[in-house]
């Protein structure tokens, strides 16, 4: 007598299960989703918060650098924990987004599903004025880079340009001082000439 009222039970609990709607499952989903990123974003603040707290106490002490470190370890910990709730929470949301795409149709359903009816799309030759807009940020994109490369032409030769006169004013120069100097070597000959 009993063991018909142990196999009733997991049975009982199969039918509540199946009796679940999907609907219900995803709102349960999308509500646990919700809950997640509140709970990280509260973590997070909290870490934030308790980081703000401890580091002027900090340099109050004799280790400094040890005490913010350790400070700045617990915050690094706390975020991680709320790095967690955020990706199982975008898990949650993902597989909701998949549950209503392929409800829709719109993402094939998973294998022994019946396939779903055919989905039109859009004509994906674009119309004559966005084949005209495009032409247009074509030319405007051929215009700029045919500026910029003049830009960059101009100010080559400009760097040129006074590249080749300052090395036409530095050999002036050179020629100069060899001049001075031979003339000056030039009035030491005489000199000495003079004196013997």
């Amino acid at each position: 007598m009993t063991r018909p009222a142990l196999l009733s039970a997991p049975a009982a609990v199969f039918a509540v299960l199946l009796a679940i709607s999907p609907a219900a499952i995803a709102e349960t989903d999308l509500q646990r989703s919700t809950r997640l990123q509140d709970e990280a974003k509260t973590i997070r603040d909290a870490a934030e918060a308790r980081f703000a707290a401890e580091e002027p106490q900090c340099y109050e002490r004799f280790q400094v650098n040890r005490c913010i470190q350790q400070a700045k370890d617990a915050r690094l910990a706390e975020i991680r924990r709320a790095r967690e709730l955020e990706a199982e929470a975008r898990r949650l949301d993902l597989a909701e987004r998949q549950r209503r795409a392929a409800a829709l149709g719109a993402v094939p359903p998973p294998e022994g599903a019946a396939a779903p009816t055919a989905i039109t799309l859009p004509d994906p030759t674009p119309s004559p004025e966005a084949a005209q807009r495009q032409q247009e940020r074509e030319a405007a994109a051929a215009r700029r880079q045919a500026e910029a490369q003049q830009t960059r032409s101009a100010r080559d030769a400009e760097r040129d340009e006074r590249r080749s006169r300052a090395e036409t004013a530095a050999a002036q120069r050179a020629d100069q001082a060899a001049r001075d100097r031979a003339r000056y070597e030039e009035r030491i000959r005489k000199r000495e000439a003079e004196r013997q």
